[in-house]
């Protein structure tokens, strides 16, 4: 993930749990959109992406939080697609909101978690940055 050309983190999408949306990734990355942080539920930066995908790998937001916390001891570093409004979002701090709402569990960051911390705060103040996704193999 890349914010205002960039390097911020590397985040695994994993395969096995979600294949339908890795189907779409693959198709469609490399790609750009605006980042935006999520006001109302805490340490979390997110973006619109043109994918239309099904529910995969579907928990409640505040179950995510629970097994990262459980397995880490935080939740940073979780990425989830909310699909109704296509939207790729990672956690980049432990402030989240415990929202009965459904998501995609999709996949963590595997590196960078300091300057997505970083990012995630200048986003809170500065919008609009354009973020771009692309594979690496």
């Amino acid at each position: 993930m890349n914010v205002a050309n960039e390097p911020i983190c590397i985040i695994e999408v994993w395969e096995d749990k979600v294949p339908n949306l890795v189907k779409e990734l693959r198709a469609k990355l490399p790609m750009k959109s605006v980042l935006q942080h999520g006001k109302l539920i805490g340490d979390m930066v997110f973006f619109t992406m043109p994918i239309v995908a099904p529910w995969e790998n579907k928990f409640k937001t505040e179950e995510v939080g629970k097994m990262r916390r459980e397995k880490y001891g935080k939740v940073t570093g979780s990425v989830c697609f909310y699909s109704p409004r296509q939207q790729f979002c990672v956690v980049y701090g432990d402030d989240t909101a415990e929202e009965p709402l459904p998501i995609s569990y999709i996949g963590e960051v595997i590196e960078g978690d300091l300057q997505l911390r970083v990012t995630g705060l200048e986003t809170w103040f500065d919008q609009g940055r354009v973020v771009e996704l692309e594979i690496i193999e």
